[in-house]
C-alpha cells in the first residue's frame, strides 16, 4: 500500500473516530438536559408537595382546635344534664 493510501484509510479512521465522538458528546449533551428537565419538573413536584402538606398540616390544626371545642361543649351539655336529672329526681321523691 502506498503512503498516500496508507494516509487515507487513516484520515478516513480518523473520520469515523471523529464521528462516533460526536455522536457521543451529542447523546450526552440531550442526556444532561434531559436530566435538567427531570430536576426541574421533580424540584416543581416537590414544592407543590410542600405546599399542599402545608395546608393538610393548617387543616389538622384547624380539625383539632374544633375536635377540641366539640368535646369541651359536650361535657359541658352533660353536666348540665346530669344536673336536671338531678333535680328532675329530687321532684319525684317529693
Amino acid at each position: 500500500m502506498s503512503e498516500r493510501s496508507n494516509g487515507a484509510v487513516t484520515d478516513i479512521n480518523d473520520l469515523r473516530a471523529l464521528s462516533r465522538l460526536e455522536e457521543r458528546i451529542l447523546a450526552t449533551i440531550e442526556e444532561l438536559r434531559a436530566a435538567r428537565r427531570e430536576k426541574t419538573e421533580a424540584e416543581q413536584e416537590s414544592e407543590a408537595l410542600r405546599e399542599q402538606l402545608a395546608r393538610a398540616e393548617e387543616e389538622s390544626r384547624k380539625l383539632s382546635a374544633e375536635i377540641e371545642t366539640l368535646r369541651s361543649e359536650r361535657k359541658l351539655i352533660g353536666e348540665r344534664l346530669e344536673r336536671l336529672l338531678s333535680q328532675i329526681d329530687l321532684l319525684g321523691q317529693e
